[in-house]
């Protein structure tokens, strides 16, 4: 088994570091995206459909454990039983790239609605 270099393991470290650079990159371009995609859901929520409150929660509210594949949650209160679906649907067409979890927060389980309390962004 033959060794690697010092040069060779200097260009390795290299690429490594450059790499984890550009994937944070990626991350925090996804973030922002994600950040304005909840800001615009939630005044769709508010002006079509009339929800009184909107909040973000999950990954997308804490930076720190956003990823790649995190998704937009969002609660929202005061949106009928019909009107769900087509916000839905309408939250999803914001951004081909981002899926919109909405949760009726009427209807959400008290655990859940505990972490949205303990952890969500008022929009």
């Amino acid at each position: 088994m033959s060794q690697l270099s010092a040069e060779k393991r200097a260009e390795y470290r290299a690429g490594a570091a450059r790499r984890k650079v550009m994937a944070e990159e990626r991350r925090q371009a996804h973030l922002a995206r994600a950040q304005n995609v909840a800001v615009a859901a939630a005044d769709l929520l508010y002006t079509a459909y009339g929800a009184t409150k909107v909040v973000l929660f999950g990954s997308t509210a804490h930076p720190q454990r956003f990823h790649e594949r995190s998704d937009v949650d969002l609660a929202a209160w005061g949106i009928g039983e019909r009107a769900y679906v087509r916000a839905v649907a309408d939250l999803n067409g914001l951004d081909s790239h981002l899926f919109v979890d909405l949760v009726r927060g009427e209807e959400a389980p008290p655990t859940l609605l505990e972490r949205i309390k303990q952890e969500g962004q008022s929009l």
